[in-house]
């Protein structure tokens, strides 16, 4: 539903966003993937632990940290990959949407005067 002032809103599950607010957006979600982009750079070369000493207390800590961290399926690492996703997502459709406006800013412009006289 658009808001009161006609800037956008959700109607149906579909963000409707004011044309003119689309680059601000992409640039927002853009430098916010970057962000993300080098953590994952940082985490999956500095994250990984080893064990320092060899005893069984060591070693176990070891594990249940890289397991936590990096190496399985529900991973802080991993909840970051599919953070990623989303923003990637995200910015795949604000420029969809940014073309789709500039289309039909040309369609509109190219329309005008058609009818006339």
């Amino acid at each position: 539903m658009p808001d009161k002032h006609g800037g956008g809103g959700t109607q149906n599950g579909i963000i409707r966003v004011d044309p003119d607010a689309v680059p601000g957006l992409r640039s927002a979600f853009a430098d916010a993937l970057a962000r993300v982009d080098h953590q994952l750079e940082l985490a999956e070369a500095e994250l990984r632990v080893s064990t320092w000493a060899k005893d069984p207390v060591s070693q176990s800590a070891t594990i249940l940290f890289n397991d936590r961290s990096v190496e399985s399926d529900r991973s802080a690492v991993d909840a970051l990959r599919a953070y990623r996703t989303e923003l990637d997502a995200a910015v795949q459709n604000l420029d969809k949407t940014a073309k789709q406006y500039s289309k039909t800013d040309g369609d509109n412009v190219h329309g005008v005067g058609k009818h006339e006289g």
